[in-house]
């Protein structure tokens, strides 16, 4: 696949699906991706209002973060450059081996971005660009948690998501 700007044209820009944007096909696209791995199964939420308390561990958390864009061809339909970062928070709670658990978790997330990491043809790239784990020793069970930022880029004309 070229990238040079003549490829920029033959790109899909949500164009098969007009009720929705790119951001949420995108979104939706690595949902997919991550929602049958042998860590955490199907257990992926799409948004940030789920209660970690709530839901079944292990579990990922996938939402946008950020969103920035700048114009690449300046004319009449300019054509706009798009980074967004999908945010992935995995999350585990249990007495022993919740570090080899994110770890497993992280390398299975970045597996499955990898082998789809144009997301179907909507975009040009994604990648991960921060990984941070962290410890809550509170309660019964500790609760460990990686936070993965991936880049996705992409291209559209302006007005048309």
């Amino acid at each position: 696949m070229s990238f040079g700007l003549s490829a920029f044209a033959e790109l899909p820009f949500a164009s098969s699906d007009r009720n929705r944007s790119i951001e949420e096909l995108i979104r939706d696209t690595a949902v997919v991706a991550l929602g049958n791995l042998s860590t955490t199964g199907k257990n992926v939420f799409s948004e940030r209002v789920h209660n970690v308390e709530e839901i079944k561990l292990p579990a990922l958390l996938l939402y946008k973060r950020e969103l920035e864009s700048e114009p690449i061809v300046m004319n009449s339909a300019r054509t706009v450059e798009k980074n967004l970062i999908i945010h992935v928070e995995g999350y585990v709670k249990q007495n022993t081996g919740y570090e080899d658990k994110v770890d497993d978790i992280s390398q299975e997330v970045e597996e499955a971005f990898y082998s789809n990491r144009l997301l179907n043809d909507l975009v040009l790239d994604s990648f991960l660009t921060n990984t941070e784990i962290e410890y809550e020793s509170e309660g019964d069970n500790p609760l460990a948690r990686v936070v993965m930022d991936f880049q996705v880029v992409y291209h559209h004309k302006e007005g048309i998501l």
